[in-house]
């Protein structure tokens, strides 16, 4: 009697306000992907960074997480017409310069408080930003809001944190979880690092294990204390080494 009396309300409701007003889960379509010519591309199983939904890069220390950040970043001021940082003061612009960044395309939301950057991602991403890169935490009330500003848009939100609270790592459709395997030395001398980036949730497909990155720094060696001491790595390419699949979720 309950299952005939739920397929009247549904019935109903798709005379009154049509057959579009209803829709099975597993008739939705996945997101679509924003192919960023980044590793990220091949851990969420639709070929890009999932457009219209939030995306974390996570890992403490020197980790590669800023580099892949930056790279998306870069990327996406030539393929979107609005390309945007929200910064809550860490965010350094030449650090791009390793980078073919359009600067032209770029946009600094400098956001002094958690509670503006919260306003300020969520009103860009139901404007239509195309890229958002979250550099700023952003109190829980407002994640619900940029969610779903961004579901409607399509705008691809990225945040690049060390550890996300309860509430990010809900919100978020995509997750990456990186870390530091080792530094690369030549001749004596530090000149990059060996990160693995593991996916460890993934809304939008299967989640596809993990894969190595090796991040080579462009301003000559550096002693081994500046990276240890938390400096942020600049790079100036990312390459993706023995890809492997592993059964992470």
């Amino acid at each position: 009697m309950q299952e005939i009396a739920l397929e009247s309300a549904i019935n109903s409701i798709r005379v009154r306000f049509g057959s579009q007003a209803l829709t099975r889960a597993a008739e939705l379509p996945p997101p679509r992907p924003w192919r960023s010519a980044t590793p990220l591309d091949g851990l969420t199983g639709i070929g890009g960074v999932p457009q219209g939904r939030i995306s974390l890069l996570t890992g403490s220390g020197t980790c590669g997480k800023l580099t892949l950040a930056l790279a998306l970043l870069a990327r996406a001021t030539h393929d979107f017409a609005h390309a945007l940082v929200i910064d809550g003061g860490g965010f350094d612009l030449s650090a791009l310069t390793p980078f073919s960044c359009e600067l032209g395309a770029l946009t600094v939301v400098r956001a002094p408080a958690p509670e503006i950057a919260g306003e300020a991602a969520t009103t860009l991403a139901r404007a239509g930003a195309g890229f958002v890169l979250l550099m700023s935490d952003v109190p829980e009330h407002w994640l619900g809001p940029l969610e779903s500003g961004a579901n409607r848009s399509g705008a691809v939100i990225v945040d690049v944190v060390d550890a996300p609270d309860r509430a990010l790592a809900h919100a978020s459709s995509f997750s990456v979880a990186f870390a530091r395997n080792d530094w690369i030395w030549d001749r004596g001398q530090l000149v990059g690092l060996r990160a693995s980036a593991r996916c460890v949730k993934n809304r939008v497909a299967p989640p596809l294990g993990e894969t190595e990155l090796e991040v080579r720094y462009p301003l000559g060696p550096r002693p081994v204390d500046d990276y240890t001491l938390g400096v942020t790595e600049s790079p100036i390419h990312i390459v993706e080494v023995r890809p492997r699949v592993s059964a992470a979720v």
